[in-house]
């Protein structure tokens, strides 16, 4: 009976954190804030939801499975979870970025819950997982200054960001001593609001009064959009390993996002104001309405290879390819998205595992990974390419493992009037495995 009440006693604490990190999710999202200019584009900055062991190796994912990690990444990894065993994982990171233009540059220091995720067997070849992360944030502020016989000022924000919980299942239909086949697939619930807003602003003078006035007679005016993000999309994951005879073993990975559409219901209002003493007065409603939208959301492919000497060498690489040019979001300029592609590699090293000298027994990571952009402005891809390295340090439990991982990267360019983004990110989970379903046998 004590021991049915300490098992029981970990899944509520462990349900009550995940209804805490639902609950508090906006707060979350208030501090992981990107402020970058380029989450205008597409759904935002995004998010690949992968723990702290994955984003050190150069983000891979789609041949990796292990009985202590959890890698919703692809689904058919859950099929690694021992059977009586349960998996749980939570991360978080920050993020240190510079972001520069020819002339001028700031900082932000941004961090929040990365992942949280849980797996367990349901029967020996049949595994679930469950998930909550992140998938895109959205902050950012821009203008353009438009000079003709009527000069004026026009400003585009958005903030917001979506978020998702995953259900994934993997199931096994071959497992032999040295042939490993796997399949999963994973619903996802989106989630979230993205509020963008664009304010069109004339020139002003005072008058003899003092009072603000518009010298081209027209009236300041601003549309406001909020979307209220609630809808579900799949993924379907396949990954298969073969052992050879000095038990080193040569894995597998694709997996496969159908394009889908994102349900959004949407309110719109434009009005008109005006500022005085740098006060806003809201002067006439002239449109309110409520309807549904849509969020049309690319097509994805990803394949990776890799290989597994146990408990001392694993190195992987993986290819994804998405369809940018089928994303559809209100009047967004298509023109200013493109298919693109990402190449990721990395590698794990443990000198010993067996060592008695501790940091001998530590799994040392590093990773590289480059993504050719699929934002296109001013006739250049907006790339993004990252360096990473990474720690993944024991401690007493068999399977749990402290994991660090430090990032550092770089998008964009400041050729042609663009932008450039150099970005740190430091990371930190913990991987933890329990034996959960084992009958005690007592005397």
């Amino acid at each position: 009976m004590t021991l049915m009440k300490h098992r029981t006693s970990k899944i509520l604490f462990i349900a009550l954190l995940a209804f805490a990190v639902v609950g508090n999710i906006n707060v979350a999202k208030a501090q992981y804030d990107v402020s970058s200019p380029y989450s205008r584009f597409g759904i935002g900055y995004t998010n690949s939801g992968k723990n702290q062991s994955m984003v050190s190796m150069g983000g891979i994912g789609y041949a990796f499975a292990r009985n202590n990690e959890v890698n919703i990444t692809n689904a058919a990894s859950l099929f690694a979870i021992d059977k009586q065993t349960f998996v749980f994982n939570m991360g978080f990171d920050f993020t240190f970025r510079n972001i520069a233009n020819a002339k001028t540059s700031s900082n932000a220091v941004v961090g929040a819950i990365n992942n949280i995720s849980l797996a367990f067997p349901i029967l020996d070849r049949l595994k679930v997982g469950l998930a909550l992360s992140p998938v895109t944030d959205i902050n950012y502020l821009g203008s353009d200054t438009l000079f003709s016989s009527i000069n004026s000022v026009k400003t585009f924000e958005g903030n917001g960001g979506l978020d998702r919980f995953v259900l994934a299942l993997a199931y096994q239909p071959l497992k032999t001593k040295t042939d490993n086949l796997s399949i999963g697939a994973s619903a996802s619930y989106y989630f979230g609001n993205i509020y963008r807003a664009s304010t069109l602003q004339f020139l002003t003078q005072k008058d003899s009064l003092g009072h603000v006035r518009d010298t081209a007679g027209f009236l300041d005016n601003r549309t406001e959009t909020n979307f209220d993000v609630s809808s579900f999309g799949v993924d379907f994951g396949v990954q298969y390993f073969h052992t050879f005879g000095n038990e080193d073993i040569l894995g597998f990975g694709l997996t496969f996002t159908p394009k889908y559409k994102l349900s959004a219901d949407r309110r719109q209002m434009f009005y008109t104001f005006y500022t005085d003493g740098g006060i806003t007065y809201l002067q006439d409603t002239l449109q309110y309405k409520e309807d549904d939208a849509n969020i049309t959301m690319p097509m994805k492919l990803g394949f990776g290879l890799s290989y597994n000497r146990p408990n001392k060498l694993f190195a992987e690489a993986d290819f994804t390819f998405t369809k940018w040019s089928d994303f559809e979001f209100e009047l967004q300029n298509k023109n200013s998205l493109k298919d693109n592609w990402q190449f990721n590699i990395g590698a794990e090293y443990i000198p010993n595992i067996a060592s008695a000298a501790y940091f001998r027994r530590v799994a040392y990571r590093f990773g590289f990974r480059y993504d050719n952009g699929y934002i296109f402005l001013q006739d250049k891809r907006i790339n993004d390419m990252a360096v990473s390295v990474g720690l993944a340090i024991p401690i007493k439990q068999i399977g749990t493992r402290v994991n660090l991982s430090f990032e550092y990267g770089r998008q964009g360019t400041t050729d042609n009037n663009l932008i450039k983004e150099n970005y740190f990110k430091i990371g930190l989970s913990l991987s933890a495995r329990d034996r959960w379903f084992v009958k005690r046998k007592y005397q």
